[in-house]
């Protein structure tokens, strides 16, 4: 996977011999407007997060419904619309595929701020997650398109870490946003002030959807439009015999891989879907102050956990080989499941902020090495469709956590901080069995590697 000092990327993480011209300022203006998305894809997620207790309130929502929307509605509609995405942005330009999913998740979000109940909202939520579908197979698409081979890695890595400081920055610019829009809210038109603040806060956060829709018409692809003669060169090389063999002969490796990924995901998407609720629920902190105190620990557990990974991935690489950045990903998923038994003892918010970024900096030092193991499994013409299939079967299983912790928080009320035991738990069994699934896959990843470099 790396050299012994993870310096320079070797050939398994493919990585071709000849040198080839490095990338222009073109390529990375592309990779810039790529980042500027998915930061604002992270602030229309986020934004449903954090409104949560305002929403609550005004439609009476039990913990199974808010499970229900942060779950079923955004992932797993997303899961089920990421393959037909992918399979349309493979034959068309990607950009008009990233542009179209753009407008639509931010007509999605706008919707959200017009409903009148919980089946619209959990509408508008479907609307929102097929959006977002899209987002990861095409960006991940287009970094080919921009970078030379021997430059991916960086890319990929550089987008991966952007992309999870986004997550905390939108987090935090979501609880500006609210914080904002509720201070200025009685010296608004008479047509705005008719509006809750959580309802303009979701209508604000739609509003540069033509902007990004424009940078992305913008980007410049190295090789521009795909000819039809590389595509029909691509079908053959792609033919569903060369599929069926490989995915016969990985399935294995595949399941437990990829079941790690997913499992430490769902767990993490539990964390991120219920703390900012924790915080103003068990804690008293207000939406907007829990939305910036979580946001800022995530963004420097996310600068932390990105140092750590490589660091630590370097100093294992002599040990371990190929095999390094996995053992980075399992003991970063074990020592986030540690962490989590620390919710129990938090006595004030702050702490919850400092156990939040803790965490964040465990799970991000082996999420950000992720992409660049799934790109080594596999052939070249084989990568999109790998990718595809992990992205789904992660938002698939995430899918469920949200939901589940509703229902043990529902049905643990008369127990004190019954919300927090349940997103413990969750914790607990996705790190876990994710740490166990990474020891099992570790030989069958070291034979792909090899096999396919």
């Amino acid at each position: 996977m790396f050299d012994s000092k993870l310096d320079l990327p070797s050939p398994a993480m493919g990585i071709s011999a000849p040198r080839e011209a490095s990338a222009g300022a073109l390529a990375w203006f592309g990779l810039a407007v790529l980042v500027i998305v998915a930061f604002f894809a992270n602030i229309d997620r986020q934004i449903l997060v954090l409104l949560t207790e305002p929403i609550r309130h005004d439609f009476g929502l039990s913990d199974l419904q808010i499970g229900l929307l942060q779950g079923a509605g955004i992932a797993l509609f997303a899961g089920a619309a990421a393959l037909p995405i992918g399979w349309v942005a493979d034959r068309v330009d990607r950009r008009l595929v990233l542009a179209v999913c753009i407008l639509v998740w931010s007509a999605a979000t706008a919707t959200c701020g017009l409903t009148t109940g919980f089946w619209q909202l959990f509408i508008a939520s479907i609307g929102l997650g097929i959006g977002e579908a899209g987002l990861m197979p095409i960006i991940y698409g287009m970094i080919p398109d921009l970078f030379p081979a021997r430059q991916r890695v960086l890319a990929n890595s550089v987008f991966a870490l952007v992309n999870l400081l986004g997550a905390g920055a939108g987090m935090a610019l979501g609880g500006a946003l609210l914080q904002g829009v509720t201070t200025v809210h009685g010296t608004l038109p008479g047509a705005l002030a008719g509006f809750s603040p959580w309802r303009l806060a979701f209508f604000a956060v739609a509003i540069p959807a033509p902007l990004l829709v424009i940078l992305v018409a913008m980007i410049r692809p190295k090789h521009g439009p795909v000819s039809m003669t590389m595509r029909a060169a691509e079908h053959v090389a792609t033919s569903p015999l060369t599929a069926r063999v490989y995915f016969t002969r990985e399935r294995a490796m595949m399941a437990k891989f990829f079941g790690a990924i997913a499992l430490v995901n769902m767990a993490f998407t539990g964390i991120t879907t219920w703390m900012p609720i924790v915080a103003v629920r068990s804690f008293g902190a207000a939406p907007a102050a829990a939305g910036g105190g979580l946001g800022a620990a995530a963004t420097i557990g996310s600068v932390v956990g990105c140092v750590l990974g490589w660091l630590i991935a370097r100093r294992l690489s002599p040990r371990f080989g190929v095999l390094a950045p996995l053992r980075v990903c399992e003991w970063g998923a074990l020592a986030a499941a540690l962490t989590s038994v620390g919710y129990l003892t938090a006595s004030s918010v702050t702490f919850v902020y400092s156990l939040f970024g803790l965490q964040f900096a465990c799970i991000v030092a082996g999420m950000v090495l992720f992409p660049a193991i799934m790109q080594s499994i596999c052939p070249a013409h084989l990568r999109s469709r790998v990718a595809a299939i992990g992205v789904l079967t992660t938002i698939v299983v995430q899918a469920g956590s949200p939901v589940f912790i509703g229902v043990m928080s529902d049905r643990l009320q008369a127990v004190n901080h019954g919300l927090l035991l349940a997103i413990i738990g969750v914790a607990l069994v996705g790190f876990s069995s994710a740490c166990v699934l990474m020891r099992a896959a570790g030989k069958g990843v070291r034979d792909a590697i090899e096999r396919y470099a």
